[in-house]
């Protein structure tokens, strides 16, 4: 089972809605949280459908801030449980195991109010009976690991967090690549880098999942980056291939120089039957296709990499404009990679 989590700043103009299609196409969820959607619930019926999601519930948003959604594939059976402006509360049935209690978490922004938001998970916490996990952006830090930049977060506030995780016997999973998900893209003295999204699972759940994986997924054009748990994520891949890789063929390959070479030497390969020489094109072009695809996954990655790095370093405050231009090229290669899935 794999779970997204992303503070997407608005979903109301047409690029988030491509970057939200993007970070679906690149990552394959069975379950994606979106917080700060600033829209309301009556709109996301299209944004659903464009983005090939079966379930939904949406929480309309307040002015222009807050709004949540929770969307999943029909493959996967989600009960609602309750929700507010501020959380989705959900069980998630997993074949052959105990359902899983999700809560999708969007913490209070205003220091002053965020004891609102651990009571909320208190009173939650007192009716949960199965595995548990939080995920979202809980607009807290839990030290000042967790913050490079800007003025140091009140010391109450952090053992606040500390304390709530302690009363609900949650782990805070570490994430196994970044670490900070929000950055102000500033230069200079005023560049803020704090950690503000993580996924908890209580404490006698992490040894059921030994293959557990959780990332941050760095976006193209958002401040916010998104985070992922995959319940598999580590286990052994040796020898499996995407299973959304199948052949088809695509009529912009035939702009393609080398697709129309790959062609035109495997048709005139074999026998003269029509149905035997497709066959052939086909195989040929499924080759070039997955060769394709992992060349373009592997910059991808490396790019990505990079992208940490800069984030997650200690480097010069002088890195804004660097990193907006590998948040650029990097959303260039997710739209060729949306396009090879579309």
């Amino acid at each position: 089972m794999r779970i997204i989590c992303w503070n997407c700043r608005g979903v109301g103009n047409p690029a988030t809605v491509h970057d939200l299609k993007q970070l679906l196409v690149a990552n394959d969820p069975d379950i994606i949280f979106l917080c700060e959607t600033k829209s309301n619930a009556n709109k996301f019926d299209s944004v659903r459908r464009k983005c090939r999601m079966e379930g939904c519930l949406a929480v309309n948003a307040e002015g222009r801030s807050r709004g949540l959604v929770m969307m999943w594939k029909d493959s996967k059976q989600v009960e609602i449980q309750t929700y507010s402006s501020n959380h989705i509360d959900s069980l998630i049935h997993v074949e052959n195991d105990r359902p899983i209690h999700f809560k999708s978490f969007y913490g209070n922004a205003d220091p002053n109010k965020r004891q609102s938001s651990w009571n909320m998970l208190r009173r939650v916490g007192q009716m949960v009976n199965e595995k548990w996990i939080i995920g979202g952006d809980f607009n807290a830090l839990f030290d000042e690991a967790e913050k490079e930049g800007g003025r140091r977060k009140a010391t109450i506030l952090m053992e606040d967090f500390h304390s709530i995780i302690d009363e609900l016997s949650m782990v805070d999973l570490k994430i196994d690549n970044g670490w900070l998900t929000w950055v102000n893209n500033r230069e200079g003295t005023t560049r803020v880098k704090e950690r503000l999204d993580r996924f908890l699972m209580s404490a006698n759940a992490v040894n059921s999942f030994p293959f557990l994986e959780t990332r941050v997924i760095r976006q193209s054009s958002s401040d916010h980056d998104a985070i992922s748990l995959d319940t598999d994520g580590r286990r052994p891949r040796d020898g499996l291939r995407d299973p959304r890789l199948s052949f088809e063929y695509d009529v912009c390959w035939a702009r393609n120089e080398e697709a129309k070479m790959i062609i035109k030497e495997a048709w005139q390969r074999g026998s003269q039957d029509t149905l035997e020489k497709i066959s052939i094109v086909g195989n040929e072009l499924g080759r070039w296709q997955y060769k394709k695809l992992k060349q373009m996954r592997n910059q991808i990655g490396s790019l990505q990499a990079k992208i940490n790095c800069t984030i997650d370093g200690q480097g010069s405050n002088h890195e804004g404009n660097k990193l907006k231009a590998m948040r650029l090229k990097l959303g260039n290669l997710l739209d060729i990679e949306e396009k090879f899935w579309a």
